[in-house]
């Protein structure tokens, strides 16, 4: 009997974590969401500061530009688009807030490839650089999500001082 509650007990302990444990993924799986980026460009509202759009453009144009991928992926163009970009109100400080929507279009087909959209926001004590700081923020998303090299490395050191 007492056995079989000791046995019970290490089956109910033992369970969750071997529920909660998953193979990794073969990298051919992970590379089929992977595209060549050939191109990037960047859009916005009429409302969307101009310098945003500007400093996203560049970064986003960099980390594309210094991307090379070693094995023949479909070559995309991707298309970024600010939908909104906000101040928020806060206490202390200054809060700025956009709205994004990314597209991969195939270079071959015209066609849409992938779609997704995201919200990011910076916060910052004074006015200076704050577009550059969501700029960057919205450039490093999409260089993650796209694999990119971005420019720089985000680490603490370069959180704490910006380059």
């Amino acid at each position: 009997m007492r056995s079989g509650v000791l046995r019970l007990a290490l089956i109910l302990t033992l369970t969750p974590s071997l529920m909660a444990f998953r193979m990794p993924l073969e990298d051919g799986v992970r590379d089929k969401l992977l595209y060549d980026v050939r191109g990037a460009f960047v859009t916005a509202r009429p409302d969307v500061p101009q310098g945003l759009v500007i400093a996203t453009d560049m970064l986003i144009d960099e980390a594309v530009r210094s991307t090379m991928r070693p094995s023949m992926l479909p070559r995309t163009i991707i298309s970024v688009r600010i939908d909104r970009a906000a101040p928020v109100p806060v206490v202390f400080g200054r809060r700025l807030e956009a709205r994004v929507t990314v597209q991969a279009v195939s270079v071959s087909t015209g066609e849409p490839v992938a779609t997704g959209s995201f919200e990011t926001s910076v916060f910052l004590f004074g006015n200076k650089d704050a577009d550059a700081a969501l700029a960057r923020k919205i450039a490093d998303r999409v260089a993650s999500e796209f694999r990119l090299r971005s420019g720089h490395s985000a680490t603490i050191t370069s959180a704490l001082f910006e380059p």
